[in-house]
């Protein structure tokens, strides 16, 4: 009986999915194609072809509407917080996870805690502090705060890579001469980089569509990131009635990250599962 029930639930939840799967990818690809139509085509034929495709719908909005700035804004702040991100995060987790010292379970529980405080609680205290460094309505700011609110969950994720990896490796690379750095980036970084890799995905995913800090921390038109600069693209285009132009914008902001997450979704997925199992 228990067995009966077992399929019938996992039958209608893979249906729900594929059900989901196929909605989403069929929205999107109404998003692809309505991005060529004209606005009159989009309110004539909702659903059909567009008689003629056209690309002035992507070079209005990238040139006239500013959005290519706003996706080169995002590009360089997203990649430098990733990067930072990962740079800082797997060194401590190494630590964390590796070695044994007065005040590590408290560093690491700092980190977990991190992890449940939703960032809107301190929007305050942080303004303020970056208010008193100079660092509002900068994108140096941004890629700042960017890394440091993106540094507790980076961190706990590769601590469970670094735990997988048997620590007599380094162990036997200090006796033979490495010091624990070279131990660290020579042997266990390598053998980590799945891990990295997921949460350097992971990362790049998330921060690409962070809307809340931008909106907080940035005031100038061309200083905005692409979440922030659509935002106010999206009042434009519909005030002037462009839906072509507005259906282009909506793909070229979210095209990157879809992409860059179905090239890698297999790695992605393969070493969240070990990372997180592992803590």
């Amino acid at each position: 009986m228990n067995s009966k029930l077992d399929q019938i639930l996992k039958y209608i939840i893979n249906l729900f999915l594929i059900v989901w799967i196929g909605f989403s990818i069929f929205m999107f690809a109404w998003f692809i194609i309505s991005s060529f139509k004209s606005t009159r085509e989009i309110y004539t034929s909702v659903w059909g072809l567009p008689k003629v495709f056209r690309i002035e719908n992507y070079t209005r909005v990238l040139t006239d509407f500013g959005l290519a700035r706003f996706l080169l804004n995002s590009v360089v702040t997203v990649l430098t917080a990733t990067v930072l991100t990962l740079a800082l995060s797997a060194p401590i987790s190494y630590v964390l996870s590796k070695l044994k010292f007065r005040g590590s379970s408290f560093i690491t529980m700092s980190f977990i805690i991190g992890i449940g405080i939703p960032v809107q609680t301190i929007f305050i205290p942080l303004y303020l502090m970056m208010s008193k460094i100079n660092l509002t309505d900068s994108l140096t700011g941004l890629i700042w705060l960017y890394t440091v609110t993106s540094l507790p969950f980076t961190i706990y994720l590769l601590m469970g890579f670094f735990k997988t990896i048997p620590s007599s490796l380094a162990d036997s690379a200090q006796i033979d001469g490495a010091s624990a750095w070279q131990s660290f980036i020579k042997i266990m970084l390598p053998m980590a980089r799945s891990g990295i890799l997921s949460a350097g995905i992971y990362i790049f995913v998330m921060l690409w569509k962070e809307f809340e800090l931008a909106l907080v921390f940035i005031s100038k038109e061309h200083k905005q990131t692409v979440s922030l600069g659509l935002y106010s693209l999206v009042t434009k285009l519909t005030y002037t009635g462009d839906w072509g132009g507005l259906f282009a914008s909506v793909v070229l902001v979210i095209l990157p990250s879809v992409v860059f997450y179905i090239l890698l979704a297999k790695r992605f997925i393969a070493g969240l599962t070990v990372g997180i199992g592992k803590n």
